[in-house]
């Protein structure tokens, strides 16, 4: 009896450790890892986050960029990882798009990963660099007519939601401009400013100093409304172009099998860092619509986004290299 006593206990323990571990859960620093480079609209809102994450979780969360591939380097990196809760991703709509661009990823975009909840959505503002001479979309269109081909669009990768935005814009506005991939929002702004391509698109929060510099020109924004950021700027629908509506939206992931009560204490933690009404307004202020949808919630999102997604990425024509 004694001797099968000890053999169910050894088979209880590892369930046992688990549920302790979850219950400490957590007692050392989480890694966030944003699969972009940094400064762009992901990198942005990870890091004004992460503080009110930190303070509400009781450890610091760490940002940690692992940009390539169109996010799938550091998305798969999560994917690998032990699902401890020690290991997150701040993922965006590239997320869904993938699917469709690649002829297979390195992870299951269903099965292998937690998905914690989605934490904001956010509008797309087209820019220009000054030099091109044009300060509104008209202006460019008859610019891209008079010279085919010769306008650079600049975007986060290939496939990325600016580069199908781009494609979306070109085909309503039927003209032709160049596209120029880069790692990531943040470079590929930083390459308009520098005028080594002419366009962009990103999160207005991420541009707003350039723009109030005057190293880029507001075009066009997406959404419903004008953002408050940039009141003067036309929605795309108001300048004629209601097709031009993307909406990029950013969730915090796991690798799957996160345990229950890891899972609840991130979703907890999560909600209270989003409630607080200091990280709301500068949410607000950088072009971010705060979001609080909890993990069935977000599952069901990004499954919907990535059927979405998918008639997109055909119609461009986008391929991974």
């Amino acid at each position: 009896m004694s001797r099968l006593l000890l053999v169910a206990a050894a088979l209880l323990l590892p369930a046992v450790q688990d549920a302790v571990a979850a219950e400490a859960y957590p007692v050392r620093p989480i890694r966030l890892i944003v699969p972009f480079v940094s400064g762009g609209g992901t990198d942005l809102l990870a890091r004004l986050v992460t503080p009110r994450f930190s303070e509400a979780l009781g450890q610091q969360v760490v940002v940690d960029n692992r940009g390539g591939a169109g996010s799938v380097l550091g998305t798969q990196l999560v994917a690998k990882a032990t699902p401890d809760g020690y290991t997150l991703g701040m993922i965006d709509t590239a997320f869904a798009i993938n699917p469709s661009l690649a002829d297979k990823l390195p992870y299951d975009s269903e099965r292998d990963f937690s998905f914690v909840a989605i934490v904001a959505t956010s509008p797309s503002l087209l820019v220009a660099y000054p030099g091109l001479k044009v300060r509104t979309l008209q202006e460019l269109i008859t610019a891209a007519k008079k010279n085919p081909g010769k306008i650079t669009f600049g975007s986060a990768g290939v496939g990325s939601s600016s580069h199908l935005s781009s494609e979306m814009f070109k085909t309503a506005a039927k003209i032709d401009l160049l596209h120029i991939p880069y790692k990531g929002a943040g470079a590929s702004v930083i390459e308009v400013i520098g005028g080594h391509a002419d366009l962009t698109i990103a999160v207005p929060g991420a541009m707003l100093p350039q723009i109030q510099a005057g190293a880029l020109v507001p075009l066009a924004i997406t959404g419903k409304k004008s953002s408050p950021l940039l009141p003067n700027v036309p929605t795309f629908a108001a300048a004629g172009f209601p097709s031009v509506n993307p909406e990029s939206f950013r969730f915090i992931i796991a690798p799957a099998g996160l345990p229950a009560a890891v899972q609840a204490t991130l979703g907890k933690a999560l909600g209270v860092a989003l409630a607080s009404s200091d990280l709301q307004a500068r949410l607000t202020e950088n072009g971010f619509d705060p979001e609080r949808l909890t993990d069935r919630e977000a599952r069901a999102f990004v499954l919907r986004e990535i059927q979405k997604w998918r008639q997109a990425v055909k119609d461009s024509g986008a391929k991974n290299n």
